[in-house]
């Protein structure tokens, strides 16, 4: 399987998901952003991500919401929950989503 660098990314702190975005680019991982889970999960549908990280602002229900509806398209997508920026490109790795 070809490595994705390409991250979909959900939250609502949006100050968090700009330093995210920021750290993950710095990495080389190509970056999409969004707030709305419609959106996130029409974009899990049409395009092809190595993970869909989710804040951990995001309520549990709307988590499991976008990560169930975005795996209809790709079944191995590694989905993550971001507890902490600062460890984001770990938990990458550790989920096996490298460049």
């Amino acid at each position: 399987m070809a490595q994705n660098n390409r991250i979909l990314l959900v939250g609502r702190d949006l100050a968090a998901m700009e330093q995210l975005t920021g750290i993950l680019e710095m990495a080389g991982y190509i970056v999409t952003a969004t707030a709305d889970d419609g959106v996130a999960i029409d974009l899990a549908k049409s395009s092809s991500y190595g993970a869909l990280l989710i804040g951990r602002e995001v309520s549990p229900v709307d988590r499991r919401y976008v990560a169930t509806q975005s795996r209809k398209n790709d079944s191995e997508l590694a989905v993550l929950v971001v507890n902490n920026t600062q460890s984001v490109l770990t938990q990458l790795r550790q989920a096996g989503v490298s460049i």
